[in-house]
Parts: structure tokens; C-alpha cells; sequence
């Protein structure tokens, strides 16, 4: 798996990361960062664009998980430590996330990233 890293800098205009910061931040901050990322053009909306898909496929992801692990707690009650050590490491993929988005990296989260990008393309872009 190949990492991918854009510039903070396209050119002399300086490259704005809020955007990519924002869609880390619970889902409303994902839907504002989807709505500002429609008025950007060129390398900014494509860096955007790659982590509001990496949040959205880590919500996707999170979300089928909850309700697997959900429909377990009802057949075995002692999956419930299982269950935190899960969203620990749901945690930990999030804050990967954000910390590739603050340092201005194209870098997939670990684990389900590159599944993310197989599946979802170009979305947003």
C-alpha cells in the first residue's frame, strides 16, 4: 500500500485544510465539510474529497459493526468487553484519520482506507 501525501502549498495560494479537518469532526461537521467542499476546485477539493471519504466509509463501517455487535449482545452477554475494545479501536482509526488531515497527507486509515477508495472512487471530487 502506497502512501500518498499532498503538498500544504499548490503554487503561491496557500492549501486550505480545514475542510479535510472538519469532516473528522461528528457528522454534522462531515455534512458542513461536504457542502464547503462543493465551492473548491482542483488539488483542494481532490484532498477534501479523499478524507470526507475516508469519514464516510469509517461511518459505514462503525455503523454495520454497532449493529452486528448489537444482535451478539442479545445471544451472548459477555461480548460486551468485546464491544469496547472495538470502538477503542474505532477511536484510534478516527484519530489517525484527523492526524493525516492536520498534516495535510492523502494517507487512508488503516485497516478499511484503501477499501474505502476501491469503493468509492471519486466521489465528491
Amino acid at each position: 500500500m502506497e502512501t500518498q501525501e499532498t503538498p500544504i502549498s499548490t503554487g503561491n495560494v496557500p492549501f486550505e485544510k480545514t475542510i479535510g479537518i472538519l469532516a473528522y469532526c461528528t457528522l454534522i461537521g462531515w455534512i458542513i465539510a461536504l457542502v464547503m467542499n462543493s465551492e473548491k476546485q482542483g488539488e483542494e477539493k481532490r484532498y477534501n474529497a479523499f478524507h470526507i471519504r475516508q469519514m464516510l466509509g469509517l461511518f459505514i463501517f462503525a455503523f454495520g459493526l454497532y449493529v452486528v455487535m448489537t444482535a451478539m449482545v442479545f445471544i451472548f452477554v459477555p461480548v460486551v468487553f468485546l464491544f469496547q475494545l472495538v470502538w477503542l479501536g474505532f477511536f484510534v482509526l478516527w484519530l489517525l484519520g484527523l492526524i493525516a488531515a492536520v498534516n495535510g497527507q492523502r494517507k487512508p486509515i488503516p485497516v478499511i482506507g484503501q477499501t474505502v477508495e476501491n469503493m468509492l472512487g471519486t466521489a465528491f471530487e
